[in-house]
C-alpha cells in the first residue's frame, strides 16, 4: 500500500454508490410505512389485522438475525445485496397488483411482512460489512455519521413522501417502493468490493449451519468490548422507548392538542438527530471514543430528569432534541469501533448477535412504561427512566469493555484476533 492519502469520502466513488443504495433501500421502506395500514384498513376493516402483520413482521426480523448473519459471512456482500434489493423489489411490485387489482387480503400483507423480513435481514449486516472494503478505518466514524444522518433524513422524509403519494393513489407508494429497490440494486452492482480474505476460524468443512448461528454469540460473550456495546444499545433503547411512551400519554392528557404535541415532539427529536448526525465525526475527531460515550451518557441522565419539570411541549422537546443531537456522536464512534475491531470473517454473525439483545428488549420500555403509569404519576416515571440512565452511565464509567474501545483518531489499529472455532466432536 502506498502512502498517499486516502480519497475523501465524497471522492470515494464506491463509497458513494453503496451509501446511495442503502438510502434508496430504507427510502422504500419508509414510503410504505404509513401506506401499508392505511391499504390494509381499507381492505379488511381491521385494526387487529394491521397489529398482525406487524407483529410477524417485527417477530420473523429478530428470528431472522442470526441466520442472516451466518449468509453474511459466507456469502459475497454483493451477490447477498443485490437479491436482497431485487427480491423486495418483485414482492412490493406483486403487492403493487394485489392493490390494484383490490385484491390485498390478510394473508398476502403477511406474506409480505416475512418476505421483506427475509430480506431485509441480511442487507443491513451485508452493507455495513460491506462498508469497511470500500473505506479505510481512519473515516469509518466519518462514513457512519453520514449513514446516521442518512437514516435520519429517510426517518424523517420517507413517512411524508409515503403519505404524499398516497393521497394521489394508494398503490404509488407501492410501485415507488419497488423502484427504489430496482435503483438500490443498480448502485450496488456498480459497487467495487476488494476479494474477502480467508476464514481462518474455518477447518476444510464447513461447520453446520446450525452450529454457525452461535458463533457470534459466543465472539460478543468473550470479548468484553463487545458486550458492553450490547448492555448499552439494550439500556438506552429501553429508556427511550419507554420514556416516549410517556410523553405521548402527556400530550393525549394535555389541553394543548395531543396530535401537536407528539408530532411536535417526534419532529423535534428527529431534527436533533439529524444535525447530531452530521457533527458526529468532528466529534470523534476531537474526543477519544470511552470520554466521549461517557460525556453523552452523563449528559443524557442528566437531561432527562429535567422533563418533569417541563411546562409545555417547547421546553419538552428541547430536552429531547438536546438528548437526540447528542446520540449519534455515540452511536457512531461505537459502531465504527465495533466495525473496527471485528474480523472481516465474523463481521455478520458478530453485528447480528450484538443486535439481537436490543432488540429482543426494545418492547419491554413501552410495556413497562405502560405498568408504571397505570400505578404512578408521569413524571415519577419519567424520574425512573433517569435513574436507569444514570446507572447506564456509571456502569460506563467502571466498565473494563468501554476502557478497551479501539481509538478511532489513530490511522493504525492491529488486526483483531480471530475467534476460534473448536473442532465438532461426537461422543
Amino acid at each position: 500500500m502506498n502512502g498517499s492519502p486516502p480519497l475523501p469520502l465524497h471522492r470515494n466513488r464506491d463509497y458513494r454508490r453503496l451509501w446511495a443504495a442503502h438510502a434508496l433501500s430504507a427510502f422504500g421502506s419508509q414510503a410504505t410505512f404509513i401506506a401499508l395500514p392505511l391499504v390494509l384498513l381499507a381492505a379488511t376493516h381491521s385494526v387487529t389485522d394491521f397489529g398482525i402483520v406487524t407483529f410477524v413482521e417485527i417477530g420473523s426480523s429478530v428470528f431472522l438475525g442470526l441466520p442472516a448473519g451466518v449468509l453474511v459471512d459466507r456469502i459475497s456482500h454483493k451477490k447477498l445485496l443485490l437479491c436482497c434489493d431485487l427480491g423486495r423489489a418483485c414482492a412490493f411490485g406483486l403487492f403493487a397488483l394485489a392493490v390494484l387489482s383490490h385484491q390485498v387480503s390478510l394473508p398476502l400483507a403477511v406474506l409480505l411482512a416475512v418476505l421483506n423480513s427475509v430480506l431485509g435481514a441480511p442487507f443491513g449486516p451485508a452493507a455495513s460489512a460491506a462498508l469497511r472494503g470500500v473505506v479505510p478505518p481512519s473515516q469509518l466514524a466519518g462514513a457512519l455519521s453520514y449513514s446516521q444522518a442518512r437514516a435520519a433524513t429517510v426517518t424523517l422524509a420517507g413517512p411524508l413522501v409515503g403519505a404524499a403519494l398516497y393521497t394521489v393513489t394508494p398503490v404509488l407508494p407501492f410501485i415507488v417502493d419497488g423502484l427504489s429497490y430496482l435503483a438500490s440494486a443498480a448502485c450496488v452492482a456498480t459497487v467495487r468490493l476488494p476479494a474477502r480474505g480467508p476464514d481462518p476460524s474455518r477447518t476444510a468443512a464447513t461447520p453446520h449451519f446450525l452450529r454457525d448461528l452461535t458463533t457470534g454469540v459466543h465472539e460478543v460473550r468473550r470479548s468484553a468490548f463487545l458486550g458492553y456495546t450490547l448492555v448499552n444499545a439494550a439500556v438506552v433503547n429501553f429508556a427511550f422507548h419507554g420514556i416516549f411512551l410517556v410523553l405521548i400519554a402527556q400530550g393525549a392528557a394535555g389541553d394543548d392538542g395531543s396530535a401537536f404535541h407528539n408530532g411536535a415532539i417526534i419532529a423535534i427529536s428527529g431534527v436533533g438527530n439529524l444535525v447530531g448526525s452530521l457533527c458526529a465525526a468532528w466529534a470523534g475527531r476531537v474526543f477519544s471514543p470511552r470520554a466521549l460515550v461517557l460525556v453523552i451518557g452523563w449528559t443524557t441522565a442528566g437531561l432527562v430528569p429535567l422533563l418533569p419539570l417541563s411546562g409545555n411541549v417547547a421546553f419538552t422537546g428541547l430536552i429531547i432534541g438536546l438528548c437526540g443531537l447528542t446520540a449519534p456522536a455515540a452511536n457512531v464512534v461505537i459502531s465504527a469501533a465495533r466495525l473496527r475491531s471485528i474480523p472481516e470473517h465474523l463481521q455478520g454473525r458478530v453485528q447480528t448477535a450484538c443486535d439481537l439483545i436490543p432488540a429482543l428488549i426494545v418492547p419491554f420500555g413501552p410495556l413497562t412504561a405502560g405498568a408504571l403509569l397505570d400505578r404512578l404519576p408521569a413524571d415519577t416515571v419519567l424520574l425512573l427512566y433517569g435513574a436507569v440512565l444514570a446507572l447506564l452511565a456509571v456502569f460506563s464509567s467502571a466498565s473494563k469493555g468501554l476502557r478497551r474501545i479501539p481509538d478511532l483518531r489513530e490511522t493504525s489499529v492491529p488486526e483483531p484476533h480471530p475467534v476460534r472455532v473448536q473442532p465438532e466432536t461426537h461422543p
